[in-house]
């Protein structure tokens, strides 16, 4: 019996050209483009057309060994989809792509920044040399070379604080604890006036206290005589 070539020329034609579209769709599913549609313990899925959405895969991190990062990806964030062999079910998820939805946050190459999705920001100008740190009700710390600058309406510190040069409190400063002033301290009135220190309990001085040039231990008094009489003010 005779083969039929033609018949087998068909048949070699369809399977080179099955051949040829499997191919084609293994190098296209190599890398694509696509949102993350799921998100859920540790993995995600990503959309990938209106069709077609992956199965749960797993996204690439900083760090994943005996250190390890956690940022998790959040839905409607473009990423892509790196997955070896074409094969999508054995994906993994590459973090992250700009996209109309979430566009670049600045536009300063000097700039490390973190916007979160509450308003709070986190951010390194390695230009200005300047890091700071925002919260969403407008809280900072500023830290530039040589200063430290918080605008925080309470600032707590639970242990030891040791100044060694200057501290500025543009409001009040409250020390439940000893306070040692190994550098002397000068302490002036308010613009509004009155007392420039007010000390509810017992002042002790081991020296002297002077109001002006009238030392409390030596001042002289005028006009003394004996018997019931008071003596002057000191001099």
């Amino acid at each position: 019996m005779r083969a039929d070539p033609q018949h087998g020329n068909m048949l070699s034609m369809t399977a080179d050209l099955h051949d040829y579209s499997e191919n084609a769709r293994l190098l296209h599913n190599l890398i694509r483009l696509g949102t993350v549609a799921q998100v859920a313990g540790g993995r995600a899925r990503v959309r990938l057309s209106p069709k077609l959405t992956t199965t749960w895969l797993r996204w690439v991190t900083h760090r994943a060994g005996d250190a390890r990062t956690w940022w998790s990806p959040s839905v409607g964030e473009q990423v892509v989809l790196l997955s070896p062999g074409g094969d999508l079910t054995a994906g993994v998820i590459l973090q992250a792509v700009y996209s109309d939805a979430f566009p670049a946050p600045s536009d300063n190459p000097a700039l490390h920044s973190t916007h979160y999705p509450d308003g709070a920001v986190v951010q390194y100008d390695f230009q200005a040399h300047t890091l700071s740190a925002t919260l969403p009700d407008g809280t900072s710390v500023t830290v530039a070379p040589g200063k430290v600058t918080s605008n925080a309406e309470d600032t707590e510190c639970t242990g030891n604080l040791l100044v060694q040069k200057n501290l500025v409190v543009n409001q009040n400063l409250t020390v439940n604890g000893m306070s040692a002033l190994n550098a002397g301290m000068n302490v002036q009135a308010g613009k509004e006036g009155g007392a420039a220190a007010v000390i509810q309990g017992i002042l002790r001085a081991t020296v002297d206290v002077f109001a002006g040039s009238i030392s409390l231990l030596k001042h002289p008094h005028g006009g003394v005589k004996k018997g019931e009489e008071e003596s002057g003010g000191p001099k």
